[in-house]
């Protein structure tokens, strides 16, 4: 597992260093402690930051102010919380579910189990890796470097159709994103791969440039909503000829999960397309 950071927000002193000790002991993580929630706050929007562990009973401001402004903020509202709680803490419970956070420890807690449940949590922020491809691999490695540096992803380059379906075929992920740049045989080529094979078809693709790729990873990552008819993303057509695609009209291969929805509207560009 990757070294991940994880911020510990807790008024007790003791309680910030036994979780502090336990968790550098036993995960490959940096812990970094809080005593307030403001404090916890100017943290994430400081540097990046992998979990929050957050307790809820803290005088002044309390876990569920500290957690209703993480989410009210848009640089820092998509980072994973688990809250920490005292036992029989049923109302705070349900406030913080309202908020989006279903994962909670009682304190006091067994060690053991305080690190399965944290373990747990980090390997499901590990689980959205995303495949990056197109033709030009210092455009990539800029797009990589963007992506990881702002969000909690893994990301894998491929700088030609044989080396994305390589890595495909070896990895699990949970997006594809292709340069808008690459040639546009290249990119229906893997586009048409992708659908044709049951194992890749459900994962959402998605053709966007380096200066859009935070907006693109920033809606993934919002919370998502119940789709409707009016909220779910319309089918693109295979262009055509000679044709262009219309401006601000995004390529994207809509699976069944919702991931693929969100990349509608994003793009403003221009494709020149050559069949």
């Amino acid at each position: 597992m990757k070294k991940k950071t994880i911020l510990v927000i807790d008024d007790d002193e003791m309680n910030l260093q036994i979780a502090k000790m336990i968790l550098e002991k036993k995960l490959p993580c940096e812990v970094i402690c809080a005593s307030t929630g403001h404090d916890g706050l100017e943290i994430l929007r400081n540097r990046r930051v992998d979990l929050v562990l957050l307790d809820i009973l803290m005088p002044d401001f309390d876990g569920i102010e500290t957690l209703q402004e993480l989410r009210a903020d848009e640089r820092i509202k998509n980072v994973p919380v688990m809250m920490l709680t005292a036992l029989g803490d049923v109302e705070n419970i349900q406030k913080v579910g309202t908020l989006g956070v279903k994962d909670y420890i009682k304190k006091p807690f067994m060690p053991a189990d305080f690190i399965k449940r944290v373990e747990k949590k980090l390997s499901e922020t590990n689980s959205a890796e995303i495949l990056l491809t197109g033709d030009d691999e210092n455009e990539l490695r800029g797009m990589k470097k963007i992506i990881e540096e702002n969000f909690p992803h893994e990301v894998q380059i491929a700088a030609t159709y044989g080396e994305a379906v390589k890595i495909l075929r070896e990895k699990n992920f949970a997006l594809i994103i292709a340069s808008a740049n690459m040639k546009f045989i290249d990119g229906f080529k893997l586009l048409k791969f992708v659908e044709s094979d049951e194992k890749f078809s459900e994962i959402p693709f998605a053709l966007t440039t380096s200066d859009k790729i935070l907006s693109v990873i920033d809606k993934i990552n919002a919370p998502q909503v119940e789709e409707t008819a009016e909220t779910a993303a319309p089918t693109v057509e295979k262009p055509s000829g000679k044709e262009k695609m219309q401006h601000d009209s995004p390529v994207i291969h809509t699976g069944k999960k919702k991931i693929g929805n969100v990349v509608t509207n994003l793009i403003g560009y221009e494709l020149d397309v050559h069949v």
